[in-house]
């Protein structure tokens, strides 16, 4: 193989595939590996960790066809500190070398056996359906959800966002066991029912691979794997993980007997100030008393005491409940406008927490776990 490309188009190829190698390099395994493949006129850059891959194509003169496995971070770290504006020709002659060459200079490494290297499998003509969707849309929709996935193992179906599609309908959902967060979508088009558990790991990946435009995505969906293509250079290929999702429309209550208005901004300064008293505390436990028209927050620890008033507009009984502050505040965070609307029972049953805005597309409905006393 020899090629040779512009410095800065490598460099962000190599940044971009790079994500998708293991953390942990371990040593006498070759699991580091980017394989580069070159035809034509393109260079196309592979890496994954078994789970998801990262792939980026970028322009190059081939002036000898062929394919490498090579040390990614490694190569990446040498390539990015060289000056911008260079061409880089790299190319392998030896059977156990690869050269990397720019301006005056050169360097080699060490070529990994190509044999090692195994792609995740499933062409697009595999996944059973398909569709485009505003890389902004679906920046927002992985953003506003994916903080509610669990972090542990216990669960790992858990550990992923559910995509439930239903004709011209899809509902994006993550939850912990504590917390739950719904958001609805309308697609452009119906679709074929699927439901499929994508690993937060790799959507979180492709948020950071994406700009908030409305240049569109392609996402396919087959029964083992998910992919996005991502502009005319980069596809983001994961698994999907097994195992039983929860039937979350039934874990939301049809009827409250509360209902309230709230300045979300003003809940989370007041929930801040509460959290510098519950810091040292696990289960950041704060106490809102809900009564004629006021919120009162209120949080205490052996350093000294906190009570906020909060005016709202609420309809229906009183209420007293412990809430844990650090997932209220997670969820103010991706709330968008100036008022949320909160739903309540009892002082032990879910609640919901809605964002109030005027995006008929789009529908995001948080449920909380108060913590039982």
């Amino acid at each position: 193989m020899k090629i040779l490309c512009d410095v800065l188009d490598l460099t962000d190829a190599l940044g971009k595939v790079t994500r998708a190698l293991p953390s942990k390099v371990m040593i006498g395994v070759n699991n580091d590996g980017i394989k580069l493949s070159a035809y034509g006129d393109k260079v196309t850059l592979t890496a994954n960790d078994m789970e998801y891959e990262i792939e980026n194509t970028i322009r190059a003169v081939v002036q000898e066809e062929g394919e490498v496995l090579v040390p990614g971070k490694y190569m990446y770290e040498i390539v990015k500190r060289i000056e911008s504006g260079a061409q880089v020709d790299i190319y392998s002659i030896e059977e156990e070398i690869i050269h990397i060459k720019y301006m005056d200079n050169e360097a080699q490494l060490s070529k990994f056996r190509l044999e090692d290297f195994v792609p995740l499998t499933g062409g697009e003509e595999d996944y059973e359906i398909s569709f485009n969707i505003p890389q902004k849309d679906l920046k927002r929709l992985i953003e506003k959800t994916s903080f509610s996935a669990a972090t542990d193992d216990s669960r790992p179906q858990f550990k992923g966002c559910l995509f439930d599609i239903k004709g011209a309908d899809m509902n994006v959902v993550a939850l912990d066991g504590y917390r739950m967060a719904v958001a609805s979508y309308k697609l452009a088009a119906e679709y074929d029912n699927i439901q499929a558990v994508v690993p937060v790991k790799t959507l979180n990946e492709v948020a950071k691979l994406m700009e908030e435009e409305e240049e569109t995505v392609t996402l396919y969906f087959s029964s083992k794997r998910f992919s996005v293509s991502i502009g005319e250079h980069t596809k983001v290929t994961s698994n999907l993980l097994s195992g039983k999702f929860l039937d979350y429309s039934r874990t939301i209550p049809s009827s409250y007997e509360t209902k309230l208005t709230v300045n979300s901004k003003q809940l989370q300064v007041s929930l801040d100030r509460a959290a510098v008293m519950t810091r040292y505390d696990k289960s950041s436990m704060v106490k809102v008393e809900i009564k004629d028209g006021v919120m009162n927050v209120r949080a205490s620890s052996s350093i000294g005491e906190i009570s906020d008033m909060i005016k709202i507009y609420s309809t229906g009984k009183d209420v007293t409940l412990l809430l844990n502050c650090k997932f209220i505040i997670d969820v103010l965070k991706n709330c968008d406008g100036e008022f949320v609307n909160m739903s309540l029972n009892s002082p032990t049953a879910p609640f919901i927490i809605e964002p109030i805005n005027e995006n008929d597309a789009e529908k995001y409905v948080y449920l909380l776990l108060p913590i039982r006393y």
